[in-house]
Parts: C-alpha cells; sequence; structure tokens
C-alpha cells in the first residue's frame, strides 16, 4: 500500500468553536499538551517532531525554546509542506543523542511496528531528555487503511519502559462523558447534508453536546473511559 501524498493535517494549535465536531477532544487534549510543553520544554531546547504533519505546535514551542532548534519528520510531505525530512518514524536519518525533545502526537496507531517509533525517539535523545507522546483510546477509524491501533494507559507504561524510558506523567483527555458526547457526535451528527434546515439542527445538536458532556465530565470524572492519552517519558 502506498501512502496519499500530501494528507490534510491538523494547522494550527487554536480551540474551535462550540460548533465544531471536534471540540470535545481538542478541549481536553490541546489543555494537556501545553500543559507538557509548558513543563518539559526549555528555553534553548532542540525539539525533534515525529511525525510533524503541517506542525500545528510550531510557533508554540518556538515561544518556548527561543532559540532552540525545530525540526520534524513524516512518512509523506504535508499539505503544506512543513516536514524536514520524509521518512519512516521507525527509521530516522538524524544522529543519536542530539535532542533534548522528542514529540510525537496522534501518529503512533499509524505505524504498525510502533514499539520501534519509541526506540527511535529514545536514540535521538540527549540522556535525561524527554519524549512526549499521544494517541486515542476511543476514537473512530481514521486514515484508512493506516489505523492500527487503541492504547490503554498500561500499553504506554510498557512501550515507554521497554524502549528504556522512565514514565514522567500521565493526561487522561478526557472521561467517560467526554468519550460518549465525541462518540454520539461523531455517530449521529457529522456528515454532509443539503438541507438548510437538517444542517441548523444538526449544528444546534452539536452545539448541545459540546457544552453539556464537557460540564458532566467535570462534574464527574471517570477515566475507565477516555478519548486520548498524554504521556511524558524520560531517557
Amino acid at each position: 500500500m502506498k501512502r496519499e501524498i500530501n494528507l490534510q493535517r491538523l494547522s494550527g494549535f487554536e480551540m474551535p468553536t462550540r460548533l465544531n465536531c471536534g471540540y470535545i477532544i481538542y478541549h481536553y487534549y490541546f489543555k494537556d499538551l501545553k500543559h507538557v510543553f509548558d513543563a518539559y520544554i526549555k528555553e534553548h531546547d532542540n525539539v525533534f517532531d515525529i511525525g510533524c504533519g503541517n506542525k500545528p505546535f510550531e510557533k508554540y514551542i518556538r515561544n518556548l525554546t527561543k532559540t532552540g532548534d525545530y525540526q520534524g519528520c513524516d512518512v509523506v510531505q504535508s499539505s503544506e509542506q512543513k516536514a524536514d525530512i520524509i521518512c519512516e518514524a521507525t527509521n530516522i536519518p538524524e544522529q543519536s543523542d542530539k535532542y533534548d525533545v522528542v514529540i510525537c502526537t496522534q501518529v503512533i496507531e499509524h505505524v504498525f511496528d510502533h514499539s520501534k517509533v519509541f526506540e527511535e525517539a529514545y536514540r535521538l535523545l540527549k540522556k535525561g531528555g524527554y519524549f512526549i507522546v499521544s494517541s486515542n483510546f476511543v476514537w473512530r477509524i481514521h486514515e484508512a487503511p493506516y489505523d492500527f491501533y487503541r492504547f490503554t494507559k498500561y500499553g504506554f507504561e510498557q512501550l515507554l519502559e521497554n524502549a528504556g524510558f522512565t514514565v514522567k506523567e500521565e493526561k487522561v483527555n478526557g472521561g467517560k462523558f467526554a468519550a460518549l458526547g465525541q462518540l454520539i457526535i461523531h455517530c449521529f451528527l457529522t456528515g454532509q447534508r443539503k438541507n438548510f434546515f437538517i444542517k441548523k439542527i444538526r449544528g444546534c445538536f452539536i452545539f448541545f453536546c459540546n457544552i453539556v458532556f464537557p460540564w458532566l465530565d467535570d462534574k464527574k470524572k471517570d477515566e475507565l473511559y477516555t478519548l486520548n492519552y498524554v504521556f511524558v517519558g524520560q531517557k
């Protein structure tokens, strides 16, 4: 199978409005990712982004690192021509022990031999460096047929430890009500609608879900189900 050229990728780090079908996931994911970036990316750090796509976090990361370098790779060139290196995530032509931070966001579910991504991140990092990695738990199939896995927190922990990392932090991006609300939107409220009134009604329901389900989630957090995880490992 050959990868599609110029895949559409996430282009920014700004929260969508409550009319957006992806509001719930980004409400939790972006908040937690910013917390992790702020905690582990320091001034003058050199950062490498595995599966960088359109580098949606570039501006934010460069503001943190100031004079540090920020490079990224992807399996195909992104729609905005942002990838510095075109390569597999399991075989990156960069020298070992070079970077202070390696990030890999929403990528490992698309890599069949995903354990090698953790090994590559470990190789690229200086001693004491941090690997920031995220992926789905409850989410629809996307970028088919290159969508292979979903990961539990225990899977993340084992993958990090097997590669040599010490787990430093775990972020659960929403609980069961967030997952339920996002699933309702994906299952019943998405797709093309030509009728103007149906589109308006659908928009109202999406807006309702984007208000009610995060509120329920914040009231009674249950992490047995979650939309996504962000983990940090240290070399």
